[in-house]
Parts: C-alpha cells; structure tokens; sequence
C-alpha cells in the first residue's frame, strides 16, 4: 500500500486529494492490545508516513506546490485492546498536521476532527 501510494504521489500527477489509509496499528491494538507489538506498529506506521511525505517532497513541482498532509486517527484503545466504550482513553483520538501557515511544534487552540473533511 505503501509503496504504491508513494509511487502516485512522487509521480507529478496533478493531484488534488489524496487518503491513505495504514491501519496496521488499529488492528495490532484491537487483537494484540497496547503493549510493544503496538509501539512497534505504530513506529512502523511512522516510517510508513515519513516515506509518504518524502515522495511528496522529491515531487518534480513541490516547490510550486502547497501541500498539506493530515494525519489522524479515529479513536483510542483500552490499554487490553479494544474500543467502543465511553473510557477516555477509548474517546481519545489525535489530528496532526504539516503543511502552509501551520507552525512546526505549536498546536492551534481548536483542531477537531471535523475540520479534516474541510480540506477535502
């Protein structure tokens, strides 16, 4: 999946939008709970993405480009695995992003998940 998604965003074919799902670490923390198979997947999904961002940046036109690459996931684990009750831990989910007039380190005072779907 990855490779092939990385094939498409450094082919420097206009693209408007793009999703790319790695649910690798979804799926280890549903069976295999939030211990280190899941730090494993969620570092493997780390590097996943750094591949992602780096096909957009070797684009033939990123300098003339304005890309901006969102991160999220949809909802947090019980630290046994598994999600669907009203734990904070299972209500807890996370928006990063990089890209034009978002600052490295600093977090806007109001990032919702909704305000994802604008950007599409």
């Amino acid at each position: 999946m990855t490779a092939e998604a990385a094939h498409v965003l450094g082919s420097g074919e206009e693209l408007h939008a793009s999703f790319v799902y790695l649910g690798a670490v979804d799926e280890t923390a549903h069976f295999l709970g939030c211990g280190e198979e899941y730090r494993r997947s969620i570092e493997t999904a780390d590097q996943r993405l750094g591949r992602l961002v780096k096909a957009v940046r070797d684009r033939p036109g990123h300098p003339g480009e304005q890309w901006t690459v969102i991160v999220v996931t949809d909802h947090g684990h019980r630290d046994e695995g598994g999600h669907g009750g009203r734990s904070e831990l299972e209500r807890t989910a996370w928006v990063a992003a990089c890209g034009p007039g978002l600052a490295a380190g600093v977090t806007p005072p109001t990032v919702r998940h909704t305000d994802v779907a604008a950007h599409f």
